[in-house]
C-alpha cells in the first residue's frame, strides 16, 4: 500500500513552506480517502504527488534558511 505522507507534510508545513505544505496534505488526504475506496491506482498517483511536493517544501525550506542564515553572518562580520 502507498503511504499517505500526512506526518510529513504537516510537518512542511507548519516548519518550510506553507503553500506547498498544505497542497501535499491535501494530496495526502486523497491518499487515504482513495485507500479507503480500494482505489489503489489512484492511491499511489496521490502519493507520488504528495511525496514530491513534501520534498520540493523540505528542499525550499533548507536553502532558504540556509541562505538567511550565509546572509546574517555575512552582514555581521563585513
Amino acid at each position: 500500500l502507498p503511504n499517505d505522507y500526512m506526518v510529513e507534510s504537516v510537518l512542511v508545513t507548519v516548519f518550510c513552506c506553507l503553500l506547498t505544505g498544505l497542497i501535499a496534505a491535501i494530496y495526502s488526504h486523497e491518499t487515504r480517502a482513495a485507500l479507503d475506496r480500494g482505489d489503489i491506482a489512484q492511491a499511489n498517483v496521490a502519493s507520488r504527488k504528495a511525496r514530491s511536493l513534501v520534498l520540493i517544501s523540505l528542499f525550499f525550506g533548507l536553502f532558504t534558511s540556509i541562505t538567511w542564515v550565509i546572509y546574517v553572518v555575512l552582514s555581521l562580520y563585513l
